[in-house]
């Protein structure tokens, strides 16, 4: 018996913070995806980058509820974030960590969409005493309440990659990073750096097994995706 060969049907997808490390990241890798027939992003700026697959919208985040079909699309994947050194007060801080990634995921639930993707941060816990990591924690339960067959959260630990901006904290503290990496062993492993770009290959790798469910990887789990990555070129 010869099986008839399935095609699968091409996917949109749709990107918040496409400007920004893990985002530009999985811009590029769902353009270079022979998966993906469609990739729009929504940024605050233009950008200079054109690809033939690329829908791009210069939005105002506050507006997104403006533009629902926008998300009409099978996946949303939301690496928008910022931190308190760039956003000055943690009302500021708020709205771009909560605010605008909650009300995408509401726009994305209105629109029937299957899998939502985000990106949080290890220590990500609604009670915590760092505001930063409890504005993270916030985030995941209210998103984890709204009625999306997959939710997909990834908690990375100290990012690596090429900025477009300077953070010098950021950078001694992937020097140091790198020089004790030999001592995160056994339960410290998910405290490990983690390149930008991994990150993006892992929210990729999960999007396209169809994983139901919320479900949350620490970077442990998302090196392990991003090593198992593979992408057949468009």
């Amino acid at each position: 018996m010869i099986l008839a060969e399935v095609k699968l049907m091409p996917k949109q997808a749709l990107v918040l913070g496409a400007t920004g490390l893990i985002g530009q990241a999985i811009m590029q890798l769902l353009l270079e995806h022979a998966a993906y027939e469609k990739v729009r992003i929504i940024t605050r700026r233009p950008i200079t980058f054109s690809h033939s697959k690329l829908e791009a919208h210069v939005i105002p985040f506050d507006q997104l509820h403006r533009y629902p079909l926008l998300f009409q699309v099978d996946e949303v994947y939301c690496a928008l974030g910022t931190t308190i050194k760039k956003a000055k007060t943690k009302e500021n801080f708020r709205l771009v960590d909560f605010n605008y990634p909650y009300q995408a995921a509401t726009i994305a639930q209105k629109q029937g969409i299957q899998q939502f993707l985000l990106v949080t941060g290890t220590g990500a816990n609604k009670n915590s005493f760092f505001f930063y990591n409890r504005v993270k924690g916030e985030l995941e339960e209210a998103i984890q309440k709204l009625n999306i067959p997959s939710i997909h959260i990834f908690r990375p630990s100290l990012l690596l990659g090429k900025r477009d901006e300077f953070r010098s904290k950021e950078k001694v503290a992937e020097i140091f990073m790198k020089m004790t990496e030999f001592l995160m062993i056994g339960p410290l492993t998910k405290y490990r750096a983690i390149q930008g770009e991994d990150v993006a290959k892992a929210m990729i790798q999960v999007a396209n097994q169809n994983r139901k469910g919320y479900q949350i990887y620490d970077s442990q789990e998302t090196q392990k995706l991003a090593d198992a990555f593979t992408i057949s070129s468009s």
